[in-house]
C-alpha cells in the first residue's frame, strides 16, 4: 500500500518537471508550522542559519539549532513546529537528478542520524556553494541544468565528508559493507521476512555474526534493526492510510492481528488504536 506523497510540484504549486530540483532561501521560513506529517518522493536537505523549534522525523523528535543540516529521504515522514525567526536553505531534488553512478550517501539511510551540526567554517563554504546554486537558476544559461547537477554533488560529498568525521563513518570497513548491505535487503523484504536468520543467509553469514557485527557499530542487533524497521512502517500506515488494523498487520506480515497488536503496544507504549487517534 503507498502512502500519500507531496511532490516539489505541489509544494510550490507549479509544474516543476524539467528539472525535479528546486532551492529555497528562507528569510524567514514561509511556514514555520507544519502540524501535521506528510512525506515527499523526493531528497530534501534544510539548512538552519538560525531559528530553534522541533523537527520531527519518522515519529522522532529533534531540536532545531543554529548552523545545523537536517535530511529527508523519499518516503520518510516528517513535520516540524518551527520560530517564525527560522533562517536558512531548503535544497529539493529527486533520484534521476543526481549524477549518473553517484555513491551512497550515508546521511539518508533510515538508520542513520537525519542531523548535522556544523561549525562556522563549515557553514560558510556550505552556503557559499548554495549561493553559486542560486546564481545558476537564477542566469539560467546554458548547460546550467549539468551545472546544477554537479554543484548538487559538490555539496552532497563536502557534507558527507563532514558527516563522517562527525559520526565516525567507515565507509570501506568490512563489517560496514555488512551492515549496508544487510539494510538494502531490509528495505526490501521486511514486510515478508522479519527473521534475522533469513538476511544472514542471503548475505552468506551466521545470523549470530550479522547480530554482532550490527551490535559492534550502531548499539543495535539485526533483530532490532528488522523490528524498529516494522514498526516505522506501522507507524506511517497508521497515520497516513486508513486502512484497518487487520489489513496494517497482513501488510506488515502479521497473520494474527492480536499479535501485530500486542507487538505494537510492547515496544510502542500504544495500542495501534491509539497510536492512530493521536496523529490524526
Amino acid at each position: 500500500m503507498l502512502l500519500p506523497t507531496v511532490g516539489i510540484e505541489q509544494i510550490f504549486n507549479l509544474p516543476y518537471t524539467k528539472e525535479d530540483f528546486k532551492i529555497v532561501r528562507h528569510q524567514p521560513i514561509n511556514m514555520p508550522s507544519i502540524p501535521h506529517a506528510h512525506k515527499h518522493d523526493f531528497y530534501m536537505i534544510l539548512l538552519i542559519e538560525k531559528g530553534s523549534g522541533i523537527h520531527t522525523i519518522d515519529f522522532k523528535a529533534h531540536k532545531v539549532k543554529d548552523k545545523m543540516i537536517f535530511f529527508l529521504a523519499p518516503g520518510q515522514a516528517h513535520q516540524w513546529e518551527l520560530s517564525k525567526d527560522t533562517s536558512g536553505y531548503q535544497l529539493m531534488f529527486s533520484l534521476k537528478f543526481l549524477l549518473p553512478g553517484s555513491q551512497r550517501f550515508p546521511y539518508f539511510n533510515l538508520s542513520a542520524s537525519p542531523f548535522l551540526p556544523l561549525n562556522d567554517t563549515q557553514y560558510e563554504n556550505l552556503v557559499q556553494e548554495l549561493e553559486k546554486m542560486e546564481q545558476e537558476v537564477v542566469d539560467s544559461e546554458d548547460l546550467y541544468i549539468d551545472i546544477l547537477q554537479s554543484r548538487l554533488q559538490l555539496v552532497l560529498l563536502l557534507i558527507k565528508r563532514w558527516y563522517s568525521e562527525n559520526f565516525e563513518v567507515q565507509e570501506f570497513a568490512p563489517d560496514h559493507r555488512i551492515i549496508n548491505n544487510f539494510l538494502g535487503l531490509l528495505e526490501t523484504h521486511y514486510t515478508s521476512h522479519s527473521e534475522v536468520s533469513f538476511y544472514a543467509n542471503e548475505m552468506s553469514v551466521t545470523a549470530n555474526y550479522l547480530n554482532q557485527v550490527c551490535r559492534k557499530k550502531s548499539g543495535i542487533t539485526a533483530g532490532d534493526y528488522i523490528r524498529e524497521r516494522i514498526l516505522l512502517e506501522a507507524k506511517r500506515m497508521l497515520t497516513f492510510t486508513k486502512l484497518d488494523i487487520k489489513e496494517i498487520a497482513y501488510t506488515l506480515g502479521f497473520n494474527d492481528t492480536s499479535y501485530f497488536s500486542r507487538f505494537f503496544r510492547k515496544y510502542t507504549s500504544s495500542s495501534p488504536q491509539e497510536f492512530r487517534k493521536m496523529n490524526n
